[in-house]
């Protein structure tokens, strides 16, 4: 983790906070927490707060390997950006209105996303720190909608 640029890894673990918040709010007692924005301190709010703000967190990582793929002196190729979509389109064609079922479907989509950040890294085409910041985290946020699932 030392060789990452340090507001890399102050902004990703920052990140994580609504991620942990979420799972919080589905283990403790409903009210146990202070509110966070529209979400509720309670097992349903953080479910919901889990399902959207994973949602919008993979886009956005997502969008990361497709600027990757793509940055200034690179051609990318129908490979790396068709892979670059395929999880913002997995949650769109799978995410349901049910935030249990949905953290489900979330973790596979982060564990596929891992898939496809490693592939590219076999490939370097992401700097040559990514994985070693995606790897820990990736495992922190799916343990979070772990707890938004099964919890």
């Amino acid at each position: 983790m030392s060789d990452i640029p340090k507001p890399a890894l102050i902004l990703a673990w920052a990140g994580l906070l609504p991620f942990l918040y979420g799972a919080a709010s589905v283990l403790l007692p409903s009210g146990s927490l202070p509110g966070f924005g529209p979400f509720e301190p309670s097992p349903a709010g953080g479910r919901a707060l889990l399902m959207f703000y994973g949602t919008i967190i993979l886009s956005f990582m997502a969008g990361c390997s497709w600027g990757f793929a793509s940055r200034h002196g690179r051609r990318p190729g129908w490979i790396e950006l068709g892979l670059s979509v395929v999880p913002p389109l997995f949650i769109f064609f799978f995410l349901t209105d049910d935030p249990a079922a949905s953290c489900t479907v979330l973790i596979y989509a982060f564990a596929g996303l891992l898939a496809i950040e490693s592939w590219f890294a076999r490939q370097t085409v992401v700097v040559w720190w990514w994985l070693s910041l995606r790897i820990p985290l990736t495992i922190a946020v799916c343990i979070c909608l772990m707890i938004g699932a099964f919890a």
